[in-house]
C-alpha cells in the first residue's frame, strides 16, 4: 500500500491536539502535532510565507520515516501551501478543524500574553518570538483582538474556498462534534483507514479538565 499522507489545518486553538491524539492512537498511523517528533527530538515548524523547500523536505522526511502506512502533521501554517501540497502529493487527505470565532480568539489571547504573532511589531510593545512569529500571517492592525478576529475570518474564508475546489481531498469538522463516534468514523473513512479502530476514548483535549475544574469550583461555592 502506498503511504497515505494526512495534513490537518485550522487556526490553532481549534482542536488540533485532540485530532492528533485521536489519529495517533490508531494502528499504523504516525500523526504529529505542529512538527513535534518526540522519538527524534525534532520540532519542525513552517513559516507562513515562502518556506516551500523546508515544507517539502519535512513532508518527504515524514513519508520515509518509518513503516507506518499513514503519516502526517498538523499546523495552522500549512494553509497557504495546500494547493502545492495537493499538486505534489495527489493522494493527500486534508482535514480542517474549526472552532467558534470567539473561543479561538479568547484562547489565543490567554495563551499568547505578552506576544503578538499577527502584527509586525519588531519588539515594540510585544515580545519577539522567533519560533512562532513566522508561523502566522501579519496584519496592519496593532490591536491584537482585532487582528485575531481578522485572522479567523480570513482562515475560514480561504479554507472554505479550498474545500469547494477540492471536495474529495479536503473536509472540515468542528471541535464541537469531534468526540462523537460518528464523526471519528467519518474522519477515518475520509483518510481511507480500514484497520481496527479506537473510537471509544475521549480524545477532546482540555475539555475534560475544564469540566473537572468547573465541578470543583461549583462544589467550593456550595461550601461558602
Amino acid at each position: 500500500m502506498k503511504k497515505q499522507l494526512i495534513i490537518s489545518i485550522g487556526t490553532g486553538r481549534c482542536g488540533s491536539v485532540s485530532l492528533s491524539k485521536f489519529l495517533s492512537s490508531q494502528k499504523s498511523i504516525n500523526f504529529l502535532h505542529e512538527g513535534r517528533l518526540v522519538s527524534h527530538n525534532i520540532r519542525r515548524l513552517i513559516k507562513w510565507d515562502d518556506d516551500h523547500e523546508n515544507l517539502f523536505n519535512w513532508i518527504d522526511f515524514l513519508i520515509n520515516l518509518d513503516h507506518n502506512k499513514f503519516v502526517g502533521d498538523t499546523g495552522m501554517y500549512y494553509l497557504p501551501y495546500i494547493e502545492k501540497i495537493i499538486e505534489k502529493y495527489p493522494n493527500v487527505k486534508v482535514i480542517v478543524m474549526e472552532r467558534k470565532k470567539n473561543e479561538v480568539v479568547n484562547s489565543y489571547l490567554k495563551k499568547t500574553q505578552g506576544r503578538n504573532h499577527w502584527y509586525d511589531h519588531n519588539g515594540n510593545g510585544w515580545e519577539i518570538d522567533n519560533k512562532w512569529d513566522p508561523c502566522f500571517p501579519k496584519y496592519d492592525i496593532s490591536e491584537k483582538r482585532m487582528a485575531l478576529e481578522k485572522y479567523w475570518d480570513e482562515y475560514q474564508s480561504l479554507s472554505s474556498d479550498l474545500i469547494k475546489k477540492y471536495p474529495k481531498t479536503i473536509k472540515k469538522w468542528t471541535i464541537e462534534s469531534f468526540n462523537s463516534s460518528n464523526v471519528k468514523n467519518e474522519i477515518l473513512d475520509f483518510i481511507n483507514y480500514k484497520l481496527e479502530r479506537e473510537i471509544d476514548k475521549d480524545f477532546k483535549h482540555n475539555t475534560k479538565l475544564k469540566s473537572q475544574k468547573e465541578t470543583i469550583l461549583n462544589k467550593i461555592k456550595k461550601w461558602f
